[in-house]
């Protein structure tokens, strides 16, 4: 957890430096709109909209493993509750 964290903050920090570097002015078109700005600027932005398609993208399997961890923990104590059968025993 800590690793990851710090990993992701020098990401950022270098991320950062990218675009502090990159001042140059060029337009871009956006849904047929002209759009003036850095290019250091619309590289965090491109780095901002793929992080969140990222996490978008990874929400319906963290959904469905939770799911199944819910189900195998709801069946693991329906099965603590039966008493246990043991041979000879009917």
């Amino acid at each position: 957890m800590i690793l990851s964290l710090i990993l992701t903050l020098a990401a950022a920090i270098v991320a950062v430096i990218i675009a502090m570097d990159n001042t140059a002015m060029v337009q871009v078109t956006f849904f047929g709109y002209p759009v003036q700005g850095a290019v250091g600027l619309f590289m965090l932005i491109a780095l901002g909209v793929g992080v969140v398609l990222g996490i978008l993208l990874m929400v319906p399997s963290l959904i469905g493993h939770s799911l199944t961890t819910m189900q195998s923990r709801r069946r693991i104590a329906q099965l603590e509750k039966k008493p246990l059968r043991r041979k000879g025993n009917k």
